[in-house]
């Protein structure tokens, strides 16, 4: 398992806040693109995202963006 790197990227927020606030962007009911989840689901989704272990790195890009949408969305396909 890869561990996961949360660094500080300025005086205020931490790389997991960022990925927080940009998968909200995407999928919070209140505002999102893609309105699937309200903020406390994603949070539990990125919690489970994070504590599952992994062979691939998590970056905090739209690669892990997506894996977290599986989560809150198990049977979504684009096929």
């Amino acid at each position: 398992m890869t561990p996961i790197s949360i660094l500080r990227i300025d005086d205020e927020k931490t790389e997991l806040e960022r990925f927080t606030e940009y998968v909200n962007d995407f999928y919070n009911v209140d505002g999102g693109i893609y309105p699937i989840a309200t903020t406390e689901e994603i949070e539990l989704a990125i919690e489970q995202f994070i504590n599952t272990p992994s062979d691939v790195p998590i970056e905090w890009d739209s690669f892990d963006r997506e894996r977290v949408r599986m989560i809150l969305e198990p049977d979504y396909t684009i096929f």
